[in-house]
């Protein structure tokens, strides 16, 4: 696995989130390899992207870009008071804002988010309940401390504790996952599609369900907006984002294990070990074989081209993808597989090329559409042949009514709570 040295700096991040830290200033990937089952709270699921206003110039004032985070997998609300940041990880978006950067899946920014355990910290030291803090790194050396939001067993969640810092906004805690996927229709799909003999393989959409195997679970949630202008240079209009996280696995010259608390003022340097990436949702759920899924995780967009683009071309040709019209639009978008973003176009994946991901795009719906070259009205794919226009958003969606996010920050819909 690709290893990420670190300096003394984010090494002591934890360690002075626990001794120094003041109270505050007021993220469709879910489980997708073998390793990453192991670790639910640095497992990405999703990355979303847009505007806030939808489609402002980002040259003028109060244009602002949202990214969310997602992590934490399925996450029962009976069980909110147990879900935590991991403390020995480090959770990182990372940019592309150059034609040769987005070209290549190269890095030119990025925003670093490290935990504290979760425990009794400065800001809710004993006899108050324990808490959990983050420090966040912003481009221009900006800094920013804060209070992570905390499940709760109540009827009502707690409210979303939101750090300001000048015209940025954070947030850390639970939320209602907005992600649908109809994950058993589509397990039973791809293993009855991928047991055919490829010569004569029919895909059979009867074997989707239309239930959304992501109903009634929460998530943990990384929402940052910011002036877009912090990121492009003048004049620039695209940029490409993805998430990664990293596992601690620090040790000493005694070989004592440690984790990213350790401080020892630049004697020992640690080692942080690449788990997870997503740009696109559903590139290594649909495109990537089980074998390869960890080492897609490993992996660096730069070196897509290289390692994945015969499988990811291969699995899109066998699917029946339109190779004259789709294929070479769907290979740009997922190798590298970053999330592209152009701010000349409307927000939105739900088109050829994506732009950015809005909460309510119902993206695997489409991208399925695209991949097995499906067509007809909206919602006549799913069992039952109904069409629903006004919930359906592609031939391949079913009528469930959407997950409704909020109008303002931090976005992503509150956390759902234990039925009293």
């Amino acid at each position: 696995m690709p290893k990420l040295r670190v300096g003394r700096i984010v090494l002591g991040v934890a360690a002075a989130l626990s001794i120094s830290l003041a109270m505050p200033a007021m993220a469709a990937d879910h489980r997708d390899a073998p390793t990453i089952d192991d670790y639910s709270a640095i497992d990405i699921n999703d990355v979303y992207m847009f505007r806030d206003p939808s489609g402002c110039n980002p040259a003028s004032a109060g244009c602002s870009l949202v990214i969310v985070l997602s992590t934490q997998a399925v996450a029962d609300p009976s069980f909110g008071l147990s879900y935590h940041f991991q403390p020995n990880a480090l959770y990182r978006l990372n940019f592309s804002t150059t034609p040769d950067a987005i070209a290549k899946g190269i890095p030119t920014a990025s925003i670093d988010f490290v935990f504290s355990p979760f425990d009794n910290n400065p800001p809710c030291l004993a006899p108050n309940p324990p808490c959990q803090t983050y420090r966040a790194f912003f481009p221009h050396d900006i800094v920013i401390d804060g209070l992570a939001t905390q499940g709760t067993a109540a009827a009502t969640p707690t409210p979303p504790a939101v750090t300001q810092h000048g015209p940025i906004s954070v947030f850390a805690g639970p939320r209602e996952d907005p992600f649908f996927f109809d994950l058993v229709g589509f397990n039973r799909f791809i293993a009855d599609f991928n047991g055919q003999p490829a010569a004569q393989a029919a895909p059979r959409f009867n074997l989707f369900t239309g239930r959304d195997a992501f109903l009634g679970k929460n998530i943990n949630a990384i929402v940052v907006e910011f002036p877009i202008k912090m990121l492009l240079p003048p004049g620039s209009t695209k940029l490409a984002a993805w998430a990664v996280t990293y596992l601690g696995d620090l040790r000493n010259d005694e070989d004592t294990r440690g984790d990213l608390r350790h401080e020892d003022n630049g004697k020992h340097l640690g080692e942080l070990r690449q788990v997870d990436r997503i740009g696109n949702p559903g590139v290594n759920t649909v495109l990537i074989r089980t074998p390869l899924k960890d080492a897609f995780n490993f992996g660096l967009p730069q070196n897509d081209a290289r390692d994945f683009a015969g499988e990811i071309a291969g699995n899109l040709i066998r699917y029946g993808v339109d190779q004259a019209n789709v294929l070479p639009a769907l290979a740009t978008v997922a190798i590298p597989d970053t999330l592209k973003f152009d701010t000349t176009l409307p927000d939105g994946y739900l088109q050829v090329p994506p732009n950015g991901r809005r909460l309510t795009d119902r993206t695997t719906d489409f991208l399925l559409t695209l991949f097995f070259n499906v067509s007809g009205p909206p919602g006549t794919q799913h069992p039952g042949n109904v069409t629903c226009a006004g919930v359906a958003q592609t031939a391949f969606s079913d009528c469930t009514q959407p997950k409704v996010p909020l109008t303002a920050f931090p976005f992503v819909g509150p956390p759902l709570q234990p039925t009293p």
